[in-house]
């Protein structure tokens, strides 16, 4: 779901945003087309909200939570589980850490920290804080099927309600499915600085091989899918000559 239009460009008029789609684009550098198309069609989303918020030097939750669609956003923020902060550390990252334990001297400083949208970050973030049935609880709170819910989750491609429904279900910040999903950032969704550096380095040996046993799952789930999609395209265009 994205905001209201009207309740777009109101907003924009008490900070000082320009309502024309041209100069507003321009200030909050967003295509033009883009803002024109949005406006036009009365809805504007997240992404454009969240952008014209830091070129005004907002915070993203407090300007989402300015509109009806996400108006306990900012009183809902907390700081993140360790299992949230965990969902979001990459092979690479738990790999290097895995390996400086086994040699301090090797690979010292090395992290990458990759920030949001990580490949598989969105279904490793869910599965952290599922209670229980939540893939079945969300699909019928948004009144999807099941099997297009795991679709979204496999490609990494959620709605910003979609994910803010994800953490009501999981009683977790509602920001911290907008910030997995790449929508803010972790610092904008409340996660505490080096939040993710402190978590793995806390991990028990157990703990840190289980995580990087999980990533390497996950990594060759997602090798096998990309190498079935080449085969499939390779058929069809054999098959149409």
């Amino acid at each position: 779901m994205s905001v209201a239009a009207a309740a777009f460009k109101h907003w924009a008029s008490t900070v000082d945003l320009p309502s024309a789609a041209l100069p507003l684009a321009r200030a909050i550098g967003v295509s033009r087309t883009t803002v024109q198309a949005q406006l036009l069609r009365g809805r504007v989303r997240e992404n454009v909200v969240v952008a014209a918020a830091r070129a005004v030097g907002m915070e993203p939750v407090v300007a989402l939570s300015s509109f009806d669609e996400y108006a306990e956003l900012h009183s809902s923020m907390r700081p993140p589980l360790p299992v949230e902060v965990l969902s979001q550390v990459t092979l690479t990252d738990a790999s290097i850490e895995l390996i400086r334990r086994r040699n301090p001297a090797a690979l010292s400083g090395l992290h990458v920290w990759e920030d949001p949208p990580q490949p598989d970050g969105l279904r490793t973030w869910i599965d952290s804080v599922d209670p229980g049935h939540i893939r079945r609880d969300l699909a019928e709170r948004l009144g999807i099927a099941p099997p297009n819910l795991s679709a979204q989750i496999t490609s990494n491609k959620m709605r910003p309600r979609h994910l803010v429904e994800a953490a009501r279900i999981a009683n977790t910040s509602l920001t911290s499915g907008l910030a997995v999903g790449g929508v803010i950032t972790l610092q904008e969704a409340g996660w505490p600085e080096g939040a993710r550096s402190h978590a793995i380095t806390h991990l028990s040996a157990v703990a840190l091989n289980d995580l990087v046993q999980a990533r390497l799952a996950a990594a060759q789930r997602g090798a096998r899918r990309l190498a079935a999609d080449s085969a499939e395209a390779r058929r069809i265009e054999e098959t149409l000559g």
